[in-house]
């Protein structure tokens, strides 16, 4: 499983989570708290939870040889005198630096889904040991092209690095970031243009390689998945 396999199976994994706590508590609440484990022998596996915590998180899987997980929780706010209630959805991956945040409003007095899932933020992904080349991260700047707007934004980032495995590690988790980030504005279409420059010298056989592939994972897990996005990769001269 590739970088942006994994990104769209994480996402996956929170929806199919979703769907089954639904289902489980469509009568009524029956469980709030529970850890879907994906083990590295692909076998998913459902944890009741003693309670919603970091500890109970970091107990568990020291059990299980896991690459990936969920956890779940039913929360209840005051936004603006408005009562609402929601499941809440964190996953996390063990190649990912990042783990994914979404949340399910519900009613509260039949458990009956109010609209879809939805995303709400990244955040740090404290519990595995996330393994990146050891180098400083890439160099990357956004700015605006002039083919910018209000419905069809359009961002070029520039990334370089002299170290082409950092680079290319730092190019899929910039795509795995911004995907996720915009994907919530879902009446505009987000065009990213990714210019790659190897610092002190060019891009190797072996890495223009590895970007044919790259390309070829954007089109079939990510484009699918996150369609208000798209990714172009620019060579820098």
């Amino acid at each position: 499983m590739n970088y942006l396999e994994a990104a769209v199976f994480l996402k996956r994994l929170i929806k199919t989570t979703n769907s089954d706590l639904l289902s489980l508590n469509k009568n009524g609440l029956v469980n709030k708290n529970q850890m879907v484990i994906r083990s590295n022998f692909g076998n998913p596996i459902k944890i009741k939870m003693d309670a919603f915590s970091n500890e109970f998180v970091s107990k568990t899987l020291n059990e299980y040889d896991s690459e990936a997980f969920v956890i779940t929780d039913l929360v209840t706010v005051n936004n603006k005198g408005q009562e609402l209630t929601y499941f809440l959805y964190k996953g996390y991956h063990s190649l990912f630096d990042k783990g994914l945040v979404y949340f399910q409003l519900i009613n509260k007095t039949n458990m009956q889904a109010i609209g879809e899932l939805e995303f709400s933020n990244l955040e740090d992904n404290i519990f595995y040991n996330v393994q990146a080349p050891n180098f400083e991260e890439s160099s990357c700047n956004a700015i605006e092209t002039k083919e910018n707007t209000i419905k069809e934004p359009s961002i070029a980032f520039l990334i370089g690095h002299m170290n082409e495995d950092r680079l290319f590690y730092d190019i899929n988790r910039l795509i795995f970031d911004t995907a996720n980030n915009v994907q919530k504005h879902k009446n505009r279409h987000f065009k990213f243009h990714i210019e790659i420059s190897k610092f002190g010298g060019k891009l190797s056989p072996e890495f223009l390689s590895k970007l044919d592939a790259l390309k070829l994972s954007l089109d079939k897990y990510i484009t699918p998945e996150y369609p208000n996005s798209t990714f172009i990769f620019d060579l820098a001269i």
